[in-house]
């Protein structure tokens, strides 16, 4: 599932998993590169993030694995499925239950993650 917003012609949202608001900040790391950014919204498939210096990061290749460091829940792989101006969708490539653990353990139980 990608993590970018989905909707059918009636304007309807097709995502999978629930997403939370979120402003949390986060590196993401391709290689060698590390990138500042900030989750604004996340879910057990994927968070959308701020990343100003996103013009700093070579589009990657569709099977580049990159991580995404969230300070408190730790380090999780997956790619970069959509780019708009300074906001990328990046799509977890763990799943669910590793995810949803990861983000229990930083923040807590929420009912968006159940």
């Amino acid at each position: 599932m990608s993590a970018e917003r989905q909707t059918t012609e009636t304007g309807v949202e097709r995502r999978r998993d629930k997403r939370v608001a979120l402003l949390h900040s986060a590196t993401l790391r391709a290689g060698e590169r590390i990138i500042d950014c900030v989750i604004r919204d996340i879910s057990v498939s994927g968070a959308r993030l701020d990343m100003p210096q996103l013009d700093m990061l070579q589009p990657p290749a569709p099977e580049q694995t990159l991580v995404l460091d969230i300070a408190e829940a730790g380090m999780l792989s997956g790619r970069i499925v959509w780019r708009q101006a300074a906001q990328a969708g990046f799509q977890f490539l763990d799943g669910p239950e590793i995810v949803k653990s990861c983000f229990t353990a930083a923040w807590g139980r929420h009912s968006a993650f159940e």
